[in-house]
């Protein structure tokens, strides 16, 4: 199960980085995959940390991906933009890899104390929702 959280993330950084080389922006995908690197370091060091530490990244790209779908659709307006037939197919990839993550991360991570489970998840969404951040700002934006 391990091995599949591995898996799942290195699978959603490719689809992230493919991304930033289709549409130019490769220096601000680097930026938002930096807690997927760490994340996948501490998962080899400490399983059930990583595997909990994995969670927050898996349910922000879902999140992410339903707005691009929504928008695509028409239902919303929040991840306005251009999206290549290239970038919605990797918007699927990202979507299968998180999914299929976000349920091994749980089975690795059983053992982990309620509280250690607490921080390890809030210890990541912060830093994945500060890396999207950054990378939105003026410098990174469109590199």
């Amino acid at each position: 199960m391990q091995a599949r959280v591995s898996v799942a993330l290195t699978t959603l950084a490719v689809a992230l980085l493919f991304v930033g080389a289709v549409s130019g922006t490769v220096l601000r995908h680097v930026v938002q995959i930096t807690p997927i690197v760490c994340v996948l370091l501490v998962l080899r060091r400490k399983p059930d940390w990583g595997a909990y530490g994995a969670i927050p990244i898996f349910v922000f790209w879902i999140g992410i991906v339903i707005l691009i779908w929504l928008f695509l659709l028409g239902l919303s307006r929040i991840a306005n933009g251009h999206y290549t037939l290239a970038e919605v197919l990797a918007t699927v990839v990202m979507a299968g890899a998180a999914l299929t993550g976000l349920g091994s991360s749980l089975a690795v991570g059983k053992e982990l104390r309620v509280g250690d489970r607490v921080i390890a998840i809030g210890t990541f969404a912060v830093f994945q929702f500060a890396a999207m951040w950054v990378s939105f700002l003026g410098p990174i934006a469109n590199r």
